[in-house]
């Protein structure tokens, strides 16, 4: 993997949108006549965000919290606001709405979310941000326009990172929220997490790329604008390629034991580093699936 050819400045306010929380796990709330919250993320979050919210909005009942997809880390606060805004709604893929009501998907996000849990418990006591399945009001699919009041977001499907993966566009204002369907920036490189489909993550990234951003929020990172934007994209269309490369390299090298592909690479972009994305269990989750993808490519 290279380095990124600049480094990119991420905002965490512009215009509308302010992005709640920091480090790897922000939420972005937009603010309108009816205000969307995108991707509450993990459950010891839960009362950070909340605190934010009542902060900036008079009525946090007419809020909407919007997934991008179902990962424990972008919808993990979302039964801690429920419990606590009454009427609320949550918006999401219709593949994302089913996942959420699965109980062996339940229970591994339950599972993840405690790890963060463990870790703020002198700073949740006496709070509930347990993680439990939760309704999903409006489900979503490609081209759908939710209806905002003063503001329209068009829906778009893209996949790769997970299948249930959606992007909100609102074209009035060129502002785009897409989880990771863009990259995330890690330390020095545009990593491009395709945990489903190398394919459809290469594709995605074209697709957000042809609707021209202005402003973009990129999951774990912040407010891209201008155009940085257009740079950022292509710098992880690039990384894209490479990452697959680097795997399929390392399967060649150890005849195909994935076992042995992720040891590497988990000895290489996790333990030789101090400060950490994401939890190690996660990251060894999502480079399973990554290694996993490249090795359907390779059988054809």
């Amino acid at each position: 993997m290279k380095s990124m050819k600049k480094e990119f400045k991420f905002k965490d306010r512009f215009e509308n949108v302010l992005m709640l929380g920091s480090g790897h796990v922000p939420a972005f709330l937009y603010f309108g006549e009816k205000p969307i919250l995108f991707d509450p993320g993990v459950s010891a979050f839960g009362p950070r965000y909340l605190e934010k919210i009542t902060q900036n909005l008079k009525d946090p009942s007419s809020l909407i919290l919007a997934l991008t997809h179902s990962h424990f880390d972008h919808c993990g606060a979302v039964p801690y606001l429920l419990r606590n805004i009454p009427g609320i709604k949550v918006a999401a893929s219709e593949k994302a709405a089913d996942v959420i009501l699965r109980p062996n998907a339940v229970k591994l996000m339950k599972q993840l979310n405690q790890e963060y849990e463990k870790e703020m418990k002198d700073e949740l006591i006496g709070k509930d941000v347990s993680f439990e399945a939760f309704e999903v009001d409006f489900r979503l699919k490609e081209n759908d326009i939710l209806d905002l009041g003063n503001d329209s977001c068009r829906i778009f499907e893209t996949p790769g990172h997970t299948r249930d993966c959606l992007s909100y566009f609102f074209p009035e204002k060129g502002v785009l929220f897409c989880g990771e369907a863009a990259g995330v920036t890690e330390g020095s490189f545009i990593h491009t997490p395709f945990l489903t489909s190398f394919e459809d993550y290469l594709s995605s990234l074209k697709k957000v790329a042809g609707l021209k951003p202005k402003v973009l929020c990129i999951a774990h990172n912040g407010i891209l604008i201008g155009e940085d934007i257009s740079l950022f994209i292509s710098e992880a269309i690039g990384e894209l390629n490479e990452y697959r490369d680097m795997i399929e390299n390392y399967l060649n090298e150890y005849d195909d034991d994935q076992g042995k592909v992720v040891e590497r690479i988990t000895t290489e972009e996790y333990d030789s580093k101090d400060e950490h994305m994401q939890n190690r269990d996660p990251f060894m989750l999502n480079l399973r699936a990554k290694v996993s993808v490249v090795v359907r490519m390779r059988e054809g």
